[in-house]
């Protein structure tokens, strides 16, 4: 485990000192931050504004033509049919599942980089300004380079980048969406060097994945054909892409919708494909990629727990069981009404389940001493109730977080989490913390009634709220050099949906609604800071 020094200087220091959600440790000047007073365990709270942070330089930004609600890919594009990229300095967006390390105002991100249906890929950038402006390093496994915007295009590649240094190796772990938190699903493993100039350039830079999923065409097809039959569509993710097996090699075919027994919506490719000839899509796992055993089901790493010794590491992680609630009526399934839902922009108008969430999320820890196999430890106590049904019962958590050691032994969480009312299970209503002495049974001290941070259901238009009055995720947390503040990075959204369609009403107050308008900014994924201060 690593901290970076301004000079980008490594300095050596106890792998039992500090672990960040980052595998940070920190020097002990900053430790004092932990200190508790009169028995009672640190808190923090905020001691200044928060603040949208900038990029320079990187790929394509919403702001830079800018994106709207009724144009929310605008300039994505040029004119000629090319991927543009950031002209120069502009909002941090869309990005979010920060991934930060540092010392004082020296800090380096890995960032999930994730126009919305549209591409998907891991970002660097390093920042000296405590978080307010980034400078882009890399970028790497890109999921649709090259791809401008298509209904035929989704933006499930590899998200969720979290960095941890083990046994004297840097290891980038990726979530790959098409299959994620299905039973039997992991993590991807990528090996890099974190403290080069580009963390990022020995990857890919692009790396698409999908379900592994293969069928057989049922007859004869010429491409490009907008209609292709074939025996099974079930197991393919759609809008996506299929390879089918022609008289010019394996092509790239990208539909957007299906029939049990044909994709449809289909451009591109070329050749033709007898009937009985393959078609399969991208692999689960890729080539010359590894991925972890031992984690249940794993839709990211919250946190990293102190080791024992240097040579492993010991991580909070988030099992998610997708769809484990089949109906309303299924004990402790959430029931909100739609009318409630809707007000956020969630829901389905049918009844009975009226598209509450149905998953259920559960933080665990696992140990790895080689960063690839991992040894899971079983659920952790205290962090909510993962079947709590209350308008302020904390049921999902993030998987995106910070863990700090406190002088006197204790250990502090910095997460985000959400409840029913949220209708979906990303975990985004609040920022919370949390304290615990052996890193499995913790206590909430900010929750939902004093979080310290959170969305505002009534959408206000005041700046810089609008970045995350819809949803908030990620806390990473620096400590500073002074022992007595740190920096918190982490990204929100302005409405719920990253991208509700323009006429929509949004909001829990009548008084303070919010109506989507076509030309209104479509901020979603922005990554922000502000200060904290220890109690």
């Amino acid at each position: 485990m690593r901290i970076y020094l301004a000079s980008k200087r490594r300095l050596a220091v106890s792998a039992l000192a500090l672990a960040v959600g980052s595998a940070l440790l920190v020097p002990a000047t900053a430790m004092a931050a932990g200190r508790h007073h009169g028995g009672q365990p640190t808190t923090w709270t905020l001691s200044g504004q928060v603040t949208p942070a900038s990029l320079k330089g990187g790929p394509w930004t919403l702001g830079q033509t800018p994106a709207t609600y009724g144009s929310p890919d605008a300039g994505y594009c040029d004119a000629a049919g090319k991927v543009t990229r950031n002209p120069g300095t502009e909002l941090f967006q869309p990005a979010y599942f920060p991934n930060v390390t540092g010392s004082g105002q020296h800090l380096r991100g890995f960032f999930d980089y994730r126009p919305k249906d549209t591409d998907e890929a891991v970002l660097a950038a390093e920042s000296d300004d405590g978080g307010k402006t980034w400078t882009y390093q890399g970028q790497a496994l890109e999921s649709q380079k090259g791809q401008c915007p298509s209904p035929a295009l989704n933006d499930d590649g590899q998200g969720h980048p979290t960095v941890l240094h083990v046994d004297g190796k840097d290891f980038l772990y990726t979530l790959t969406r098409p299959t994620a938190d299905t039973p039997g699903s992991q993590l991807l493993v990528h090996k890099i060097d974190a403290d080069a100039k580009n963390p990022l350039a020995k990857l890919p830079a692009a790396q698409a994945v999908g379900t592994g999923a293969k069928t057989t065409l049922t007859a004869a097809v010429t491409l490009p054909a907008a209609t292709i039959p074939a025996a099974d569509t079930s197991a393919f993710e759609i809008p996506g892409t299929v390879r089918i097996q022609t008289s010019a090699g394996l092509q790239d075919v990208r539909c957007t919708d299906s029939t049990d027994t044909a994709f449809t919506g289909c451009t591109g490719g070329k050749g033709t494909a007898a009937g009985g000839a393959a078609a399969v899509t991208y692999p689960v796992v890729p080539a010359d990629t590894q991925a972890t055993t031992g984690l249940i089901s794993p839709d990211g790493i919250l946190g990293v727990l102190p080791g024992k010794d240097g040579h492993s590491a010991t991580v909070l992680y988030v099992e998610k069981q997708l769809d484990y609630f089949k109906s309303a009526d299924q004990a402790n399934a959430c029931a909100v009404p739609f009318a409630t839902l809707n007000q956020i922009g969630e829901g389905k108008n049918k009844a009975p389940y009226y598209g509450n969430n149905e998953d259920r999320s559960t933080v665990r820890t696992a140990t790895t001493r080689d960063g690839i196999h991992f040894t899971d430890n079983g659920p952790v106590n205290g962090l909510g109730d993962n079947e709590g049904t209350g308008a302020t019962a904390t049921r999902f958590v993030s998987p995106s977080g910070t863990v700090v050691k406190n002088p006197d032994g204790t250990l502090g969480l910095f997460y985000g989490a959400g409840n029913c009312y949220d209708g979906d299970s990303d975990g985004f209503h609040y920022i919370g913390y949390a304290t615990s002495k052996d890193g499995v049974n913790w206590k909430i001290v900010d929750g939902f009634t004093n979080p310290l941070l959170s969305v505002d259901t009534a959408f206000p238009k005041t700046s810089p709220a609008q970045y995350y009055s819809g949803r908030i995720y990620g806390p990473q947390v620096v400590l500073g050099r002074d022992g007595k503040t740190a920096t918190m990075v982490f990204a929100g959204y302005r409405t719920p949906k990253p991208l509700p369609k323009p006429g929509t009403v949004l909001g829990t107050d009548p008084s303070a609604q919010y109506t989507v308008g076509a030309n209104d900014p479509a901020s979603y994924r922005s990554i922000l800071t502000v200060t904290l201060t220890a109690k």
